[in-house]
């Protein structure tokens, strides 16, 4: 290879490297709850997700998703994802979201090959995965008796003796699944915030690799809780939209129905905009109020509020897995146990509901509980443990505030701004030493040496080497030319990346023996 070409070869991984996309996203754990905040376009927020959560997005897919709800079973899998690709129709939006969190995952070193398929995962199965209710209705006897789901919210008159809601709404949700290792292993709660200007912040309680709304709140307070139907007959084949993301389409958007109010009603309009294939109740709610909207192929959308209660009380609703006004209802003990406790006393606090959902309609397979009070900031969240439903266990307590606050170096509007300071001695012969400078310590920072082919060859953790700055910190660190298994490399050049959690800097080393 002559001169010329060696040269552009390097530049080229030189640029792969050094341009590499910033993760737009940072993970925390508190009470051993896994928060992940992602920011950008919704490309940016996929690609930090995957890159992220990679391994536990691997193991949802594997373990819940094609282990337990498709058996293994490839034959069956193909099928179903035929059947998703010409039936359902997903906005451009989510499909490249979708394609970012493979390659983040990618980027992040884990493999995409699936086995039991033979093939790499795209973002087909991603969205598919996010389909599951959905599909439902096609595997009546194997999907549907693993999801239930309940909630209940109360305002105005019931709460207005509280001098904490004094009037206004709280709402408790117990969201109800298989109990799977897996799922009990990858609770996540997600926060967004969209760069998009017509999209506004949300959170979502759910689990490693799904991007829709199953149990959503904004930083508007609105909030949407989906419970399955119990009829998903579905006569009308039309072009059908998931349903979690069809809930996600009227929570993350900034007035979805465009009448000046980020309310309840936004959801139900982002329902009534799109079709479904299988049956759904969703129950949302602001600070003053709450609305329940049924749905299913069939018989399309309907609108309950609490004017339509008949063994409930006014400013009371209450959402099992029974249509109470899409059908004629039925009778589910569930609702007639919330109905039971709220007639013997209508008054409502935050502490009683909580207790009240779990005693009148806590199940074995609950693996999520949350309350949500949205003038007082207070969001609670319990998660199940092997052998003990959600609503049994003591809750984590946040301020909805704080969740939907970016720190500044999270920002996307934040830019780190990198000072190399020193690469010396370059070339070098048998060590050298690489000086940076930030305005901030990172929660990691790392130096990466890679060889002229692009292949990583050494990471040296930076944080134990670090000084205070009139400006930041100094990090500083040294290479004795040798890879991870301590073996001395040959001479060439070599290229060095420094990364944080959200920028990178790189740089060129000669190594000459």
């Amino acid at each position: 290879m002559n001169k010329t070409k060696m040269i552009v070869l390097i530049l080229m991984i030189f640029s792969s490297i050094c341009f590499a996309q910033v993760v737009n996203g940072d993970t925390l754990t508190v009470d051993g709850k896994k928060i992940l905040k992602v920011w950008g376009t919704h490309s940016e927020r996929g690609y930090a997700y995957g890159y992220l959560m990679a391994e536990n997005i691997k193991e949802v897919f594997e373990g819940y998703i094609l282990g337990s709800l498709f058996f293994n079973n490839a034959t069956l899998y193909t099928n179903t994802r035929n059947y998703f690709i010409d039936n359902f129709e997903v906005e451009q939006k989510y499909i490249n979201e979708s394609v970012a969190m493979i390659n983040g995952i990618q980027a992040a070193g884990v493999s995409i090959f699936c086995s039991v398929l033979n093939r790499d995962l795209d973002e087909i199965d991603i969205l598919l995965s996010n389909s599951i209710v959905d599909i439902a209705a096609l595997y009546e006897g194997n999907f549907t008796n693993r999801f239930g789901c309940s909630s209940f919210s109360s305002w105005g008159q019931n709460t207005i003796q509280n001098p904490e809601l004094n009037g206004q709404l709280v709402i408790t949700r117990n969201m109800d699944w298989t109990p799977h290792p897996t799922l009990l292993d990858n609770h996540l709660l997600i926060v967004q915030f969209p760069s998009e200007p017509d999209e506004i912040s949300w959170l979502s309680f759910t689990f490693a690799g799904m991007l829709g709304a199953l149990s959503a709140i904004n930083e508007n307070g609105v909030a949407a809780f989906m419970n399955m139907g119990n009829n998903n007959y579905h006569p009308n084949l039309n072009t059908f939209h998931p349903i979690f993301l069809t809930i996600r389409n009227g929570i993350e958007a900034n007035d979805y129905n465009g009448d000046s109010q980020i309310d309840p009603y936004d959801i139900a309009d982002a329902i009534s905009d799109k079709y479904q294939l299988s049956g759904s109740i969703v129950h949302s709610t602001d600070e003053t109020f709450g609305i329940v909207v049924e749905c299913n192929n069939e018989n399309g959308v309907e609108i309950r509020d609490d004017s339509d209660n008949t063994i409930i009380p006014e400013e009371h609703l209450a959402a099992t897995n029974h249509f109470r006004k899409l059908y004629t209802s039925v009778y589910c003990y569930r609702y007639a146990n919330i109905s039971d406790s709220l007639n013997a006393n209508s008054l409502m606090n935050v502490e009683r509901s909580w207790n009240l959902l779990g005693g009148a309609a806590g199940i074995n397979t609950n693996l999520h509980t949350i309350e949500f009070a949205p003038t007082l900031n207070l969001i609670k969240w319990s998660t199940a443990q092997t052998g003990i439903p959600a609503y049994q266990l003591e809750p984590t307590v946040f301020d909805s505030q704080e969740l939907f606050t970016l720190n500044v170096s999270a920002d996307p509007d934040f830019q780190q701004q990198f000072s190399i300071t020193s690469s010396y001695p370059n070339p070098f012969y048998s060590s050298t030493t690489i000086s940076f400078s930030v305005s901030q310590i990172f929660p990691f920072a790392n130096l990466e040496i890679y060889n002229i082919k692009g292949q990583k060859i050494k990471t040296l953790e930076c944080g134990k080497s670090l000084s205070t700055i009139a400006d930041g910190v100094s990090y500083s660190i040294s290479w004795d030319g040798t890879d991870n298994n301590g073996n001395s490399v040959v001479s060439g050049v070599y290229l060095y990346r420094f990364e944080t959690k959200y920028e990178s800097e790189c740089g060129k080393l000669i190594l000459l023996r």
